[in-house]
């Protein structure tokens, strides 16, 4: 079902109505609470102040009584507001913790498609900052407009009541006010609209070259980056002029309309008061209901761009949740990985629905055996691989399992028998031992050592401060390519992974950590089915098969020795390599 921002909002807010039907009794209590003193302020002046039959005493005590109510007023005032802000603030907490773990939720269902083609930024963004300036909408615009309108309608109901020719005096103003309004509603909204748009190029502007900021470095390109952040800046500093133009005008025109309109109420009502057919007092709580009109006029500016901001933030997070959520397989279907044999059945592919990047694909990986897969960069080994455990899902042919198709599989509890290590492999916040035990504490520390000592790891892990225990911060990277990759291969061990893919798993280790995997690798091959995706031939030499990959298509396949013979594609990469050695 396709909602609008505004009924998006809505169906997370009838989930605390409860809270909102408070908050807005509260506002009804506050809107009388503000409505009161003007009308007291009156009686004491009229009846007390400027009442020449009452004595002296009578005079102040009156006084003095409206005072102490007055008083009490504001003291409960001050109550009822700090209720109404505690109630809509929590209301709006509640929904954003909602909202945010309903988007996370979402997030990590979708394919992994999805993240390789958005910035991870940006699905920050929407969590973290688009939900708090709804946040900010509920806490502070709704009861704030409810509690807004409810004042308005009060205020005009008593300026009518104190005196119908002075309200008919100030009544023209009131198209001047409408037509302001819909005049800054519309260039603000034109303003807006390019700061958002100036401060999306500054943020991903920033993001793109603090990221890379090691080649502008090695380049040399500092001068030429500050030109290019200077004219980006620049455009968003006159975006911001702009909208700061529109509200610098706003606001003095309500002060001024305001100011407009006490001066025509004292003018007249000086008339009135003279002709004895208008009270001082009357005038006094004329011109404080006046004021009161114009003070939530004047924050108009201020909650028209929390409203503009939380409708534009609430679309963003609604194109988001729009993304459909990954195929993954079977719920009710296998949940285990008996040996591990992987088998393409004339597999196609393709990321864009256009440019097959895998034609016509058949292997058959059998448990047992040690395979690797080679082919010049860009032509489809890593897609091979990410198949298998199915983060892409192929148009066309099938993927077996033991002889059961991929999708037949609950892949959520599959995958962890399916051990990718890639080139790069990322490492969470917390120990060696809970990112190798995926933080399940139920899991002994015992079974994490022998996993460790398996992949010929153990004595790399406990060479380091606290061993296990070593503290892995900034996704691991205190740690060496080599060593991530070993805490990757004990954790497949631990939770006893069929099948071990390894994308180009050596090429950035040393020869001592590059033995270790190659001697972890030989053993795991045993009774597991490993695979290699190789760019350095020296690391396939003793494999048992080597399957080469040219163009999405399978050219060639056997050992070593048996390509070396066939003098085809594999021939020619091997010299090229070894040529240039």
């Amino acid at each position: 079902m396709i909602l609008s921002p505004e009924k998006f909002l809505l169906r997370y807010a009838k989930k605390y109505w409860y809270l909102f039907l408070v908050g807005t009794v509260l506002s009804l209590i506050l809107t009388v609470m503000e409505i009161l003193p003007p009308r007291l302020m009156k009686t004491a002046i009229d009846k007390f102040l400027v009442e020449s039959t009452l004595s002296s005493f009578e005079r102040l005590n009156g006084i003095v009584i409206t005072a102490f109510i007055i008083l009490g007023i504001r003291v409960l005032s001050f109550l009822v507001g700090f209720a109404s802000s505690y109630v809509t603030g929590y209301a709006g907490s509640r929904i954003v913790l909602l909202m945010r773990k309903d988007v996370f939720s979402h997030v990590i269902s979708l394919p992994y498609s999805f993240f390789t083609g958005i910035p991870s930024g940006v699905v920050t963004t929407r969590i973290v900052n688009d939900t708090q300036n709804i946040q900010e909408f509920f806490s502070s615009v709704v009861t704030s407009v409810i509690m807004d309108v409810l004042l308005l309608g009060a205020v005009v109901v008593s300026l009518v009541q104190l005196s119908r020719e002075l309200f008919g005096h100030v009544y023209y103003l009131l198209p001047l006010i409408v037509i302001s309004i819909l005049l800054f509603r519309y260039f603000d909204r034109r303003a807006y609209r390019k700061v958002r748009t100036n401060l999306a190029r500054l943020n991903a502007f920033l993001a793109e070259h603090i990221a890379g900021i090691n080649v502008t470095k090695i380049l040399n390109l500092e001068k030429h980056k500050e030109r290019e952040f200077s004219t980006v800046a620049t455009e968003y500093y006159r975006s911001l002029m702009e909208q700061l133009y529109v509200f610098g005008v706003f606001r003095p025109l309500m002060d001024f309309l305001y100011f407009l309109g006490v001066s025509l109420v004292l003018w007249y009502g000086a008339r009135y008061i003279a002709n004895k057919t208008l009270g001082f007092g009357s005038l006094y709580a004329f011109v404080s209901y006046l004021d009161m009109f114009f003070r939530p006029l004047r924050d108009l500016s201020e909650k028209y761009d929390i409203i503009q901001n939380s409708m534009a933030s609430s679309e963003k997070i609604l194109n988001l949740l729009k993304e459909e959520p990954e195929v993954i397989g079977n719920p009710n279907g296998p949940n285990k990985i008996s040996k591990g044999r992987v088998r393409f059945e004339n597999v196609w592919f393709s990321y864009d629905g256009k440019n097959w990047v895998l034609k016509d694909i058949n292997l058959d990986f059998q448990p047992g055996k040690l395979y690797a897969i080679v082919g010049e960069t860009g032509g489809g080994k890593s897609t091979l691989m990410s198949l298998i455990n199915g983060l892409y899902i192929p148009q066309k042919g099938n993927i077996f399992i033991d002889e059961i198709p991929l999708l037949e599989y609950n892949l959520k509890l599959v995958r962890k028998q399916i051990a990718a290590v890639p080139q790069d492999v990322l490492l969470f916040s917390g120990t060696i031992l809970d990112n190798i035990r995926l933080f399940d504490e139920s899991i002994p520390e015992e079974r994490v050592l022998e996993a460790l000592k398996r992949v010929h790891a153990l004595d790399i892990i406990e060479r380091l401060p606290g061993g296990v225990y070593y503290e892995i911060v900034e996704r691991g990277t205190t740690l060496s390519a080599g060593e991530r990759q070993l805490i990757a291969l004990a954790r497949a061990v631990l939770f006893d992974a069929k099948i071990f893919i390894l994308d180009e798993a050596t090429s950035n280790v040393d020869v001592i950590t590059e033995t270790k995997i190659q001697e972890a690798l030989e053993e795991l091959s045993k009774d597991r089915t490993v695979i290699m995706i190789a760019h350095r031939l020296s690391t396939v030499k003793d494999v048992d098969e080597i399957v080469v990959v040219h163009n999405g298509r399978i050219v060639e396949k056997g050992n070593h020795y048996e390509l070396l013979e066939k003098r085809g594609f594999y021939y020619n990469l091997y010299k090229i390599q070894f040529e240039n050695a």
